[in-house]
């Protein structure tokens, strides 16, 4: 019996449509490695999905007072404005996707920790700002992924109830957020792999963005 289509979707966006996380995570290590800190990937896993204000806080506390935290952001903000500067990269799936949904008249909206601003300007030139207009950024909503504020702002603005909407995400934080809102949730994961606690969710797991739909009856497999 095929799958319930659902009503609409909620898309992360950094690991997810754009391959942006491990341009910050090189961008991460090589500032550490600048300003002569021992390397932590740890720590820069703890910050993935997370907003401005939870991620500087979470930052302050891993460096410790090794380091004024203004400089390292001067110096990581530097090292990713340059690795971004000629284009920022699609991941497989994520325009395909916009299109399906378009044509099947799904709504859809992005639900990403990155502050609104800038993630309509690097949607714009990743190519897909015509795609993606709809963005509910990171200041938006008082409590940062994985706190559920930010999808059920999303799913309000889209006018469904969370249950009948699908949400993908990349990194655990925004799985937990996802799926503490109701949504059903895909993880296709990019920098962090679901470890044993957060799979025991039982949300759907994909290789890519076009498999999670075919999981949860976005897509049909032809026969």
């Amino acid at each position: 019996m095929p799958l319930p289509t659902p009503q609409a979707v909620v898309f992360d966006m950094d690991g997810l449509l754009l391959d942006t996380e491990r341009v910050y995570f090189e961008g991460f290590r090589t500032t550490l490695d600048a300003l002569g800190l021992p390397q932590d990937d740890d720590l820069f896993r703890r910050l993935v999905g997370t907003n401005r204000v939870l991620g500087r806080r979470l930052l302050t506390e891993g460096l410790a007072g090794r380091v004024n935290l203004e400089e390292f952001d001067a110096v990581w903000d530097a090292e990713i404005a340059q690795r971004l500067a000629d284009c920022i990269p699609v991941k497989p799936g994520a325009r395909a996707m916009a299109e399906h949904l378009r044509e099947r008249d799904i709504p859809y909206i992005i639900a990403t920790s990155t502050q609104t601003e800038k993630a309509h300007l690097h949607l714009e030139r990743a190519g897909l700002g015509a795609l993606f207009r709809d963005v509910v950024g990171g200041e938006q909503v008082a409590a940062s992924k994985p706190a559920p504020d930010i999808y059920l702002h999303a799913t309000a603005r889209l006018g469904h109830d969370p249950s009948n909407c699908v949400a993908f995400e990349d990194s655990p934080n925004g799985v937990r957020a996802a799926h503490a809102a109701g949504l059903i949730t895909v993880q296709v994961p990019d920098i962090v792999a679901p470890d044993a606690e957060l799979r025991a969710l039982g949300h759907h797991i994909a290789s890519n963005i076009i498999a999670g739909a075919h999981a949860v009856g976005l897509m049909v497999v032809p026969e």
